[in-house]
């Protein structure tokens, strides 16, 4: 600031000065000098310190800028990075879950047709017991019907033969009775015994 003032009380001077002499023409030429004189080197040493602060500002700005795109790239370049690894993590997640209900879908597969397989074998199970056990029965009866003709068949002969043996040997009641109860017993002990399978 000090020097700004102390240049332009010259000027001052130095125009008054230049009045003072006179000579209209010779004015602007000599104020150029005079003016070149006194700040000439000052304007020159502005000039070049304007110029290298620019150029300063230039190269900074440059710096700056550069930094700034590389940063910039960086992010963008991790930010890529991460979305590929994240696409590639749910790609492969995607994958192994597919295969696992790939593989729990062929399991229920192979599980119902193996309970098909275990119904069809219980059903042909189911009715070949029921054949065999209608043939038991049947059999069974056939057996019981037989003994139980037998069995009357016994009675009727025995009844006979002891009917024919009261009418020819007139016995007792006593002895009736005894006989009677020894008939009873037989057929109580035919009738628990199981019939012999066929």
């Amino acid at each position: 600031m000090g020097t700004m003032k102390k240049t332009t009380s010259q000027r001052k001077k130095t125009a008054s000065a230049a009045m003072a002499h006179g000579g209209s023409e010779e004015q602007p030429e000599s104020l150029d000098k005079v003016r070149d004189i006194l700040f000439g080197g000052q304007m020159r040493a502005v000039d070049a310190r304007l110029a290298a602060l620019e150029e300063r500002f230039q190269r900074d700005l440059e710096t700056v800028r550069g930094d700034a795109e590389k940063r910039i790239s960086g992010l963008e370049s991790s930010v890529a990075r991460g979305l590929q690894a994240q696409a590639e993590e749910i790609k492969t997640e995607r994958a192994k879950r597919a295969n696992d209900l790939g593989q729990l879908a062929s399991e229920l597969r192979a599980g119902i047709r193996d309970l098909e397989k275990l119904i069809t074998r219980l059903d042909d199970a189911t009715s070949k017991a029921d054949a065999e056990l209608r043939t038991a029965i049947l059999e069974h009866s056939k057996t019981v019907t037989t003994d139980l003709k037998r069995l009357s068949d016994e009675t009727a002969r025995e009844i006979g033969r002891f009917t024919h043996e009261l009418r020819s040997e007139k016995l007792d009641t006593a002895s009736l009775i005894e006989l009677f109860s020894d008939m009873a017993l037989r057929l109580t002990e035919d009738l628990q015994t199981p019939p012999s399978s066929a």
